[in-house]
């Protein structure tokens, strides 16, 4: 059994909507957890696919990213010092680190 980060509903690991995977130190791996209500009210209930890159990804107006892996949501957004928003993209074989604005102008703003 497992909780949501947000609304604290404690269900089975398996039915919760979106997925999360922070490495920590020392090497542990911190999970959280987000029901479907919580994650269409914090993270947007509007998706854009990300075109171009190994990875199935989907972008939000409200900036975040999730990769489908599994047939599960996970966030691979990363934020660093409060304000710069980015994600580690695949494109053959080769990791990028990509800017969220960037991302967002892109997928988002131009409707590609």
């Amino acid at each position: 059994m497992a909780e949501c980060a947000f609304c604290k509903i404690v269900k089975p690991e398996d039915e919760f909507y979106m997925y999360s995977e922070t490495k920590m130190t020392r090497g542990r791996i911190q999970k959280g957890y987000v029901c479907e209500h919580c994650s269409n009210s914090i993270y947007g209930d509007k998706w854009y696919p990300i075109t171009g890159y190994d990875q199935v990804c989907e972008i939000s107006k409200l900036g975040t990213v999730r990769e489908i892996r599994e047939d599960r949501y996970y966030n691979i957004t990363h934020t660093r010092n409060a304000s710069v928003s980015y994600v580690y993209l695949t494109k053959n074989d080769k990791k990028m680190k990509k800017h969220i604005q960037s991302l967002m102008k892109r997928f988002i703003y131009t409707g590609q």
